[in-house]
């Protein structure tokens, strides 16, 4: 599906500067100290950083008005791609400012001017070793536990995912370990899994994202896989989302989160080892606002009166309202002796982790002033520690609570489960 900045040109148009796009609704705030919804603007405090105010960059660069410079690029590239701004809007308005920011992005590509230069590196190590991080591909099933059994004639693949191959080998490990102690038919593609392409989709590298989801698509076809399941949220919401978007696939894609979930209910998974711990629980973008279908819209945005416009016929507008957000609390709330205690953002008004985007990589220092913020807000709430379900929450999360000195301590979800079913991580 091949988008221009130009189709976005009356969404660009439709933006006031309200400035709604900066803070979750106000229905849904707490305390002023936890308000924001956007990194960017609460670091940088200057328009431009906002969804807002790229929808202005994008707009300008469209008629020509401005060209990129160094200053720019680092607006455009300085935010999580979140999704935060764009559920604030929908809360009043329906325009799509993520939309807009990744066109803009993809635009920054195609022109030669973006993306940043740490991108690139990891662009390059995508094509030669299939992974972000420079690691051999040879070594992506190093983190396998011994013993583990697995089927190579299932139709369900346990997608691991390069973050969790590399740098999360616990999730992974607690993953399999889980499933085989279920007797969970599954594979594994070892060599043949390549990286899901989140990494550049989401800084604009559009043409080699969708070449490599064509590559992973065969794939998974000539493997014949129906149902892929991921413990990571950004291969999850690539597959969930972006795949049957772009190439129009019909895999049935499940997260561990969904999965154990559905285990419980169904009297497939026993919970029975007490795990006696407070902890609150930090939703993903792409597991929660970000992991909604877009549904495919033809038509045209008409104009109602100066600076508004409404889309004939009307469009299924994402509202991040139908995210994976209860499997995981589900989880969580049947292990014995373990008590769950909300932020005060949660859900589709959760505040990122800050390793989105490409910040971690090209804006370390922004990553972890965005997850000191987040794990502040998680030691608010009395917890002992931090649960999440996405191995770039784990790490940037994990590197702000070393930073800041914190006792608190962090999990993915699948620790705590083989906790409780008596498994050791």
């Amino acid at each position: 599906m091949a988008t221009s900045l130009s189709d976005y040109e009356k969404l660009m148009a439709g933006c006031i500067r309200c400035s709604n796009c900066k803070f979750i609704p106000a229905l849904q705030v707490k305390s002023q100290k936890f308000s924001a919804i956007c990194p960017a603007i609460e670091r940088y405090n200057f328009h431009a950083y906002s969804g807002g105010g790229k929808m202005i960059i994008a707009q300008a660069m469209l008629k020509n008005r401005i060209q990129y410079t160094e200053e720019l690029l680092k607006v455009i590239y300085r935010c999580t791609a979140c999704g935060g701004c764009d559920i604030a809007c929908k809360f009043f308005f329906e325009l799509e400012p993520l939309e807009v920011i990744l066109e803009l992005r993809n635009h920054c590509v195609e022109s030669g001017a973006g993306p940043m230069p740490q991108h690139k590196k990891y662009i390059e190590s995508i094509k030669i070793n299939h992974n972000p991080y420079g690691e051999n591909h040879e070594e992506r099933l190093s983190w396998l536990p011994k013993n583990t059994t697995f089927k190579e004639d299932s139709d369900t693949a346990y997608f691991v995912g390069c973050t969790t191959s590399y740098r999360r080998r616990e999730i992974a490990q607690a993953t399999a370990k889980i499933f085989d102690m279920v007797d969970l038919d599954f594979t594994i593609l070892g060599p043949e899994e390549f990286c899901c392409g989140s990494p550049l989709l989401r800084i604009g590298d559009r043409r080699d994202a969708l070449e490599l989801m064509q590559k992973n698509v065969e794939k998974l076809k000539n493997h014949g896989i129906k149902r892929i399941v991921t413990s990571c949220a950004g291969c999850y919401s690539m597959f969930k989302v972006e795949y049957p978007r772009y190439l129009k696939t019909d895999f049935q894609v499940i997260h561990t989160s969904e999965l154990l979930d559905n285990m419980l209910k169904n009297g497939k998974l026993e919970l029975d080892k007490e795990v006696p711990l407070k902890v609150t629980y930090h939703d993903p973008c792409h597991l929660g606002r970000n992991s909604e279908p877009y549904t495919p819209w033809q038509g045209q945005m008409v104009k109602v009166v100066s600076r508004v416009y409404i889309p004939v016929p009307p469009k299924a507008i994402r509202r991040g309202t139908n995210g994976v957000y209860e499997p995981p609390r589900n989880v969580l709330r049947s292990i014995p002796g373990l008590q769950l205690i909300e932020m005060e953002r949660i859900k589709e008004y959760a505040y990122c982790c800050g390793a989105g985007g490409g910040v971690k990589s090209a804006f370390p220092d922004f990553a972890l002033w965005t997850a000191s913020k987040r794990v502040e807000e998680a030691k608010s709430t009395g917890a002992e520690a931090l649960v999440s379900c996405c191995p770039f929450c784990a790490t940037n999360l994990k590197d702000a609570i070393r930073e800041k000195g914190e006792k608190m301590k962090f999990y993915d979800l699948t620790e705590l489960v083989l906790k409780s079913m008596g498994g050791s991580t």
